[in-house]
């Protein structure tokens, strides 16, 4: 039997919600200027980091759409959640020390001393709009599946999810979205570590689920998107340099090198859970509802993605209520996570990086701060607008998120992630890069109809293929400029054969002249970047030179975050005793009407986080203490 949300779920989420809040009106105080709420002044510890880097990749997203996926997919899916470890693995150690010694507070602020003020207003705003959009499906995807299990409008629900994330990430900026990341952490993993091996039991085991689920096809066409292997490929390759390029703050947030480095592998250990937490549960509804055009339960949703509500469906039918009602906070947890990170890290590029870089270079740190909770409400009142759009969609939540995050991930990270590394390219390099990862991406894609596989290795092959021999190039438009024409010529050919190759037997006109054009855009544009790179100044040489200086320089935590007489924050005892009080809350749900195997349920979650709490609560002193010492006594030593 699939149950119905009662009084006592209700009560669960109010109380959530209230939490939420009251740590935002917490932080509030700690914000004394742009620094603090953008980057928590270099002072968030590399665990809160981790766990936050860890949650702001799930929203409801992760159990509507992509658990829909899952269940039309099987093992493939599984294959898709396994990416995830791996490539925030390798992405997080090649450059998590940089991004710590650029001393930023931005994700492209960097990118005026690397690279030039065009580059970075170019990076701001396409990096800007691909996390917006992104945000809108994210919230959508939660609209569409609170609105029916609660019964509930869906505007309503838009609006007050929306409101919740923005006041609280308005109030406590940086420190807010971190510690409730970690409260949220705490409950998801705890409640989805308790509905896999009620699934699993389920069905009849393991065992059983292994026999019953279709063998692995690396052959998909879900909701008119062909998804093959090469998919699973590029998913791996936009994952890596995305968090080598778009886990930037969470890296230049932490005390120093060494604890930017444990954030990913905090991260990249914690994915390990994914293919099991969220890859399970929507097989085990594979196996039990093969048709769910005959489920009371979906059918007023057929037509309509039904699949991308078997997570919660499951949910409904294995876990007494209360616990139900923190299932629906636990994904509330993960979009609020997900959405506050990115009101954050928008506004903090908007004001950082186009406001003072463009407009008022002059601003004071704390007209900053003012500004940026501005934006804040700008981009959260933006995304709640696109939400509506979007969740009237019959493309598909997991396809929405598919079509941006394959189309505008490649062509920012490769340049944002290896300017960190390659100390030779000349200023100009990014937009190049930039430029020619959009015009691959949209020709092949939407002009000539790719697979995003094939789309993302052209692009990515692309991109970084004008931007390390960009110096090259430059060089070639000083001294031979005619070869450097043939050569623009022979790169247009190319593109040509490759497009026109390519192209349907049926092809339209507008394609093949969409082909032609891509391929001209690329040979001339070469051309055209080649004479900016040769056009850099041996003052403008001089300049990158401190930059990579700078990042050569460790950083002197004593001096630098520690310095006028600046504290530690103390985080653990907080993080531990809310999720103390939240578990025993949830506890006072055993007095209410539920049956014995619901006790058991729910005791078990109680404990978890009761235990965990505290737990937290006392290493996390001895670790505050010992910190405390070593700081204030000046040694500058990093500890945790």
């Amino acid at each position: 039997m699939i149950k119905a949300v009662n009084i006592y779920d209700y009560i669960v989420i109010a109380a959530y919600f209230l939490f939420m809040l009251g740590i935002g009106l917490y932080f509030m105080k700690v914000n004394k200027g742009a620094k603090e709420y953008f980057a928590g002044g270099s002072m968030i510890p590399w665990w809160v980091s981790g766990m936050t880097l860890y949650m702001a990749n799930f929203s409801a997203w992760t159990f509507t759409g992509a658990a829909g996926f899952a269940y039309a997919t099987g093992w493939f899916a599984i294959l898709y959640f396994s990416t995830w470890s791996l490539s925030y693995l390798v992405g997080s150690q090649l450059t998590a020390s940089r991004w710590r010694r650029t001393r930023s507070i931005s994700p492209v602020e960097y990118t005026y001393t690397r690279f030039n003020f065009t580059t970075q207003q170019f990076l701001s705003l396409v990096i800007s709009l691909n996390f917006t959009l992104s945000a809108g499906v994210q919230l959508a995807a939660t609209c569409k599946l609170l609105a029916p299990v609660m019964g509930l409008d869906i505007v309503l629900v838009t609006l007050v999810t929306g409101t919740v994330i923005l006041i609280y990430t308005f109030m406590g900026g940086i420190w807010a979205v971190s510690i409730t990341d970690v409260v949220q952490g705490v409950i998801l993993l705890s409640i989805t570590f308790i509905v896999m091996p009620l699934a699993l039991e389920l069905v009849g085991g393991p065992g059983v689920l292994l026999r019953s689920i279709p063998p692995l096809s690396f052959d998909h066409l879900y909701n008119g998107v062909h998804y093959t292997e090469h998919w699973l490929v590029s998913i791996f390759i936009i994952m890596t340099f995305g968090t080598a390029a778009g886990a930037a703050q969470r890296f230049y947030s932490v005390k120093d090198e060494k604890d930017a480095k444990k954030v990913g592998l905090l991260a990249g250990g914690l994915f390990l859970t994914v293919p099991l937490v969220f890859g399970v549960p929507p097989l085990v509804a594979r196996v039990i509802w093969p048709d769910l055009a005959a489920v009371d339960f979906f059918k007023p949703y057929i037509g309509s993605n039904p699949q991308d509500l078997v997570f919660v469906a499951l949910c409904l039918k294995l876990l007494p209520n209360g616990l139900i009602g923190v299932f629906i906070a636990a994904m509330l947890a993960a979009t609020m996570s997900t959405l506050s990170s990115v009101y954050n890290l928008v506004s903090s590029i908007l004001s950082r990086d186009i406001y003072q870089g463009w407009i008022r270079p002059d601003v004071t740190d704390e007209k900053l701060l003012t500004v940026g909770r501005i934006f804040s409400v700008v981009i959260g009142l933006i995304v709640v607008g696109l939400a509506v759009v979007f969740v009237t969609s019959q493309f598909g939540i997991f396809n929405l998120m598919q079509a941006f995050f394959t189309l505008l991930n490649i062509p920012v990270v490769v340049p944002t992630a290896f300017g960190l590394i390659f100390r030779r390219v000349p200023k100009w390099s990014a937009v190049g890069a930039i430029t020619w990862g959009l015009i691959v991406g949209i020709t092949v894609r939407y002009g000539l109809g790719w697979d995003i596989g094939p789309q993302v290795y052209l692009a990515f092959v692309s991109t970084f293929a004008i931007f390390a021999t960009s110096a090259w190039t430059g060089e070639l438009f000083k001294r031979n400029r005619m070869l450097l024409g043939v050569l623009a010529v022979g790169v247009a050919g190319v593109y040509a054969s490759i497009f026109l190759l390519t192209l349907a037997p049926d092809a339209s006109q507008t394609q093949t002249l969409l082909a032609w054009a891509g391929a001209v855009s690329l040979g001339g544009s070469l051309f055209g970047f080649a004479k900016l790179f040769a056009g850099e100044t041996e003052e403008q040489r001089a300049i990158v030179r401190e930059f990579f200086k700078k990042l050569d320089t460790p950083v002197d935590v004593a001096r630098e975050v520690f310095g006028a007489g600046r504290k530690q924050i103390s985080t653990f005892p907080l993080v531990g005793g809310t999720t103390i009080v939240m578990g025993l809350l949830m506890g006072l749900i055993l007095f209410t009407d539920i049956s014995t195997t619901e006790k058991y349920i729910l005791g078990t979650m109680v404990a978890i986080m009761v235990l965990f709490g505290a737990l937290m609560w006392f290493f996390g002193k001895r670790s505050e203490i010992r910190s405390a010492a070593q700081y204030e006594g000046g040694k500058g030593e990093t500890a945790e």
